[in-house]
């Protein structure tokens, strides 16, 4: 039996807001309010080149919303949730650079929460340096500079060392503020302290037995020992891999295999364990498409096993999705744009595959995957329904075609399909068919005027193809799990999440 529509949602659809804005293929979008906006940026900004816009004009943009944006307080949670919720480092650092110029106290707040080590203090120097949003390096910033030289480990010293000495010749700390690493960076001094005598040590010195010895000793990490020693062998690589923390494991497996470690049975044994060890995934906080970069570069089967593992266990905390689910991934051309940078690997249509496939783990009953370009692939529909695992339906995905984003929407209507949730995950960059907007009233004055849809926005381009206060449709923003946690526990808003951080 259908359900019966609710008067007042009739209502509410019948009204249709013209179009305020076209997007880059010219097709009609609307705008959206600052704080989705906002979000937008802060969640998906990018500063590379992308399929519809410059590197520079993605910069311009960012710079725009986050220095005209008036509610501090939204802007320094935002920018806290951005950086501890999303997959983004740079724009947040920019943004709390922006907050230095409308709030000394909020900046306080969120700086240390953003800048979480020496790297992330470099790029906050070289962005308030640029000019882009301020003039320079002031007192306040360099007071918390000093202060998170404070409390720098000898660790931090050795793995970033160019990054502290920035720190250290821009804020000018006293050296008692943190004596052992200001004297280690400044007159190469190890104070009695084992890791840095070993990584001296290190640096004098081609025995490789001696290598390996103050590898192991010093607890060396690799950026350290590959960036000091004058030719890299087996045997060094080999100590490394014990060593390894789990993200620098899953970074080098091309490494350690072309080096031939895992010619050696108990080494590749141990690194399988090791990427398939449920506690050391959880405690790594990668994300999945970490995992899939990796799979997609390694030419090892047990490796790829491992891996694809991985995965499974990084979504396994994502809840389950009740109901009927329609899942539209955006395999259209542009998402072949890189996501993290230009020399990234990882391309908008990898984060799609990966959503994709953990997705439809996700639904408690089988979905409906409507792929859709210019109109629904159904080419991929059998491969990607075929597949046993996130992995397996990533794979399948590449870049082809147009963007229709309406087309599976018009598959649904043409077919009286009645779904509790439609979950597309694209760049809104529509231009094929009828507007997305147009269809989705349809479907929901013919069908179900109580289904949700989340559009997930893999990318800042901020044309959207309904307007954001549409009672059915939520906007999210990202590419974490945690864009996964929120579709399926239903949460209202993306921006009422914001507003829960506290400061």
């Amino acid at each position: 039996m259908r359900r019966a529509r609710p008067r007042r949602a009739v209502w509410h659809q019948i009204a249709k807001p013209k179009p305020d804005k076209k997007n880059k293929e010219g097709f009609p979008a609307y705008s959206g309010t600052p704080e989705v906006d906002l979000v937008n940026v802060l969640m998906t900004g990018s500063t590379a080149n992308l399929f519809y816009a410059s590197a520079r004009t993605n910069v311009a943009e960012i710079v725009d919303v986050l220095k005209n944006f008036k509610d501090d307080e939204f802007l320094a949670k935002a920018t806290v949730y951005a950086r501890e919720q999303g997959y983004v480092r740079e724009i947040p650092v920019a943004s709390s650079i922006v907050l230095s110029t409308k709030s000394l106290d909020l900046f306080r707040k969120v700086v240390h929460r953003v800048c979480k080590n020496p790297h992330d203090w470099q790029k906050f120097i070289d962005i308030a340096r640029s000019g882009a949003i301020r003039g320079g390096l002031g007192r306040a910033l360099k007071r918390e500079i000093i202060e998170a030289i404070r409390n720098l480990s000898v660790y931090h010293a050795i793995k970033y060392p160019k990054a502290v000495e920035d720190m250290i010749n821009v804020a000018h700390p006293k050296e008692d503020v943190n004596p052992v690493v200001i004297r280690y960076i400044k007159k190469k001094e190890t104070s009695g302290d084992p890791q840095l005598e070993a990584l001296e040590k290190l640096k004098r010195t081609d025995d490789e037995a001696e290598i390996v010895r103050l590898i192991n000793e010093g607890r060396l990490p690799y950026e350290v020992v590959t960036g000091s020693v004058r030719k890299m062998t087996p045997a060094i690589w080999e100590a490394l891999l014990y060593q390894a923390p789990y993200f620098n494991l899953i970074r080098n497996l091309n490494n350690f295999l072309r080096y031939g470690v895992f010619d050696k049975d108990e080494n590749l044994d141990y690194a399988i364990k090791k990427i398939k060890n449920k506690e050391a995934i959880r405690k790594s906080m990668l994300f999945p498409f970490r995992f899939y970069v990796a799979w997609k570069m390694v030419p090892h089967d047990g490796l790829k096993k491992a891996l694809e593992r991985a995965v499974e266990v990084s979504v396994e905390n994502v809840p389950e999705l009740e109901g009927k689910v329609c899942i539209a991934p955006d395999v259209s051309g542009s998402m072949s744009s890189n996501v993290l940078g230009d020399y990234s690997v990882l391309q908008c249509i990898d984060v799609v595959g990966v959503f994709t496939g953990a997705m439809i783990k996700k639904c408690k009953k089988t979905p409906i995957v409507l792929p859709f370009e210019s109109e629904i692939a159904w080419d991929l529909v059998d491969k990607i329904m075929e597949e046993k695992t996130v992995m397996g339906v990533a794979r399948h995905f590449y870049p082809r075609g147009g963007t229709s984003l309406s087309a599976p929407i018009e598959y649904l209507l043409k077919e009286n399909i009645d779904v509790d949730y439609f979950i597309a995950f694209t760049d809104n960059e529509e231009w094929v068919g009828r507007s997305f907007r147009d269809v989705l009233a349809d479907y929901i004055n013919r069908v179900n005027p109580e289904v949700k849809v989340y559009l997930v926005t893999l990318l800042p381009y901020r044309d959207y193809p309904t307007p954001v206060y549409m009672r059915n449709v939520h906007y999210v923003f990202g590419w974490s799990d945690a864009v996964l946690r929120y579709i399926s526990t239903d949460v209202e808003s993306q921006i009422e999440e914001v507003e829960k951080v506290e400061l």
